[in-house]
């Protein structure tokens, strides 16, 4: 039969592993790490009080939370996240990458953190409702070094692909009459069409997942970064386990994309 441990016993372990827990979180406490997010609403955004705030930031602030280390948050133009993860000068990246074998190669990845699709998104009444659209011929603008990006140019569309730095300005081009049409991923397309100018409009055909155009995204960390990576997958797990993720996706997304 086994002995139940006396109280005093128990609450003596529970007391050392309490002062272990500040122990541990302040052995990072002097270091900042730099942290990327992509520059577009839903994800990264200033709010009316001048303040970076959006789901992917939100969530990298958790994060930080949950590791107890400091870290300064960048909201970068999507090439720009990539470039400075090649470059190792940045520790993570909270920026909506896409977990595909290439970049793989390139980038140490955490479990995701969420999921993925691409949608097309044209003027209001110039598509046939729910068909997929008819490239031919069209101008389509997507923003460079995306997936969306590697899509468009790796195939014959029998249209024009225009490349744009700013995934912004390249849905403005809609707006604008600049191209006919933009791929973009499926959550920035709706947040758009919930804005005041987005009632100009719409989604055209289904969302599309096929050939790395959705899937999971996931923190991207330079390579040679296992120990931060493992650290991120920890506090990532704790924010799902705890409702913290759920709490701030219903801030800013109108689905759950985990």
């Amino acid at each position: 039969m086994h002995r139940l441990m006396p109280f005093r016993t128990v609450a003596t372990l529970w007391l050392a592993i309490l002062l272990c827990v500040p122990a541990a979180l302040s052995a990072h406490a002097d270091e900042v790490y730099r942290v990327l997010t992509w520059k577009m609403a839903p994800y990264a955004m200033v709010d009316d009080q001048g303040k970076l705030t959006g789901f992917e930031v939100e969530i990298a602030r958790a994060l930080c939370d949950t590791m107890g280390i400091r870290c300064e948050i960048t909201a970068l133009q999507f090439p720009e996240v990539l470039d400075l993860l090649d470059r190792n000068a940045a520790d993570f990246a909270v920026a909506s990458i896409l977990k595909t074998p290439e970049r793989m190669k390139k980038y140490l990845f955490t479990d995701r953190h969420k999921r993925s699709s691409s949608s097309y998104i044209g003027r209001a009444g110039e598509w046939a409702p729910g068909v997929a659209p008819d490239l031919s011929g069209k101008r389509i603008s997507v923003t460079r070094g995306s997936k969306q990006y590697d899509y468009l140019t790796a195939k014959n569309i029998g249209g024009t692909v225009v490349i744009y730095d700013d995934q912004a300005e390249a849905l403005r081009a809609v707006l604008d009459g600049q191209v006919d049409l933009a791929l973009a991923p499926t959550a920035v397309t709706v947040h758009l069409l919930t804005s005041a100018e987005g009632e100009a409009l719409e989604v055209v055909g289904d969302p599309l997942t096929e050939s790395g155009l959705g899937g999971e995204s996931a923190i991207a960390l330079p390579l040679g970064r296992e120990e931060l990576r493992d650290r991120v997958n920890m506090a990532l797990r704790a924010i799902l386990a705890d409702g913290r993720y759920d709490a701030i996706s219903s801030r800013f997304l109108p689905f759950r994309m985990y």
